[in-house]
């Protein structure tokens, strides 16, 4: 079950959530989005965890993201 979204501005920023959350045992994988989403990149970053706790991991390495809904997820419009 995906507790969040992490909206990310690029597939390069993505991939380096993914990997720097997966070493600190927050289970995640990166989802393309729809076009009709309306931002500049087709990337999310799905974190079966805590959303504030997976939020503070990324701010400490000042990787860039948007939490999507307030961390409310529907993962059926990813």
């Amino acid at each position: 079950m995906t507790n969040c979204i992490l909206d990310m501005p690029s597939y390069t920023y993505a991939v380096k959530a993914q990997r720097l959350l997966r070493a600190r045992g927050y289970p995640c994988t990166i989802k393309r989005r729809e076009k009709s989403s309306g931002s500049s990149c087709g990337f999310s970053l799905a974190v079966s965890r805590d959303c504030s706790q997976a939020a503070e991991v990324l701010d400490m390495y000042g990787i860039p993201y948007s939490i999507r809904n307030g961390g409310v997820t529907e993962d059926d419009k990813l």
